[in-house]
C-alpha cells in the first residue's frame, strides 16, 4: 500500500461520511476545532491537523509552504474529505471568511456558530459516537447556528438537500458582484 493509500485508509476508518457530503473526523481535535492526529514519518512523530497533513499526502506537495493553507470549502473545520479541500494563501481564506461573515472581531456580522468552532465540531462528534444518527446530526448541527434559515432547515430533522440550500442562500458572499 502507498504512503498516500494508507493516509487515505487511516482518514476514512476515523471518520464519517454524513449525506451532504462532508466526512467529519472522530478523532481528537485542536482547540480551535479542528481534527488533529499524530503521525509517524520517517522514524519521527508529529502531530498534524488532518485535513492539511491528508491534502499534502495525497494532492502535494508535502510538505506544503507554511505560507500555503488547506481551505474547507464546506466551511466545517471537522471535514476531512478531501474533495471539500483545496489549497489557498492565508489571505484569500481569510477574504472568504470575512466575505461570508464567519470572522470575529469587528468584521463579524454573527454567521458563525455560537459555541465556537471547537464546541461545534464536539457537538458533531457527541452524535455521531455511536455512527451515523441524523437526527442527533441535526440537533447539533442545527444548535449554535445564529442562521435563520439553517435552523429552519435543521427543525424537523436531517434532510441533506434542504440543509445545503439553506447553506447557500445564508451566504452574504454569494449575493456580492465581482468588482473586476
Amino acid at each position: 500500500m502507498s504512503p498516500a493509500e494508507r493516509a487515505l485508509a487511516y482518514v476514512t476508518a476515523r471518520s464519517v461520511l454524513v449525506p451532504h457530503g462532508c466526512r467529519y473526523w472522530t478523532g481528537a481535535l485542536t482547540s480551535d476545532g479542528y481534527a488533529k492526529a499524530v503521525v509517524t514519518a520517517e522514524g519521527r512523530e508529529r502531530t498534524v491537523r488532518v485535513h492539511r497533513w491528508l491534502y499534502e499526502q495525497l494532492v502535494g506537495p508535502a510538505p506544503l509552504p507554511a505560507s500555503s493553507v488547506v481551505a474547507h470549502a464546506c466551511n466545517e473545520s471537522l471535514c476531512v474529505n478531501l474533495e471539500h479541500l483545496s489549497g489557498a494563501s492565508q489571505r484569500a481564506n481569510l477574504a472568504q471568511m470575512a466575505a461570508q461573515g464567519r470572522s470575529a472581531g469587528r468584521a463579524h456580522h454573527g454567521r458563525a456558530d455560537t459555541r465556537g468552532p471547537l464546541g461545534r465540531a464536539q457537538a458533531i462528534q457527541a452524535a455521531l459516537r455511536d455512527g451515523l444518527d441524523l437526527p442527533a446530526l441535526a440537533v447539533a448541527m442545527r444548535e449554535g447556528d445564529p442562521r435563520p434559515l439553517v435552523r429552519h432547515a435543521l427543525a424537523d430533522g436531517y434532510d441533506p438537500s434542504a440543509y445545503l440550500a439553506a447553506v447557500e442562500a445564508s451566504d452574504p458572499s454569494a449575493a456580492q458582484l465581482p468588482l473586476f
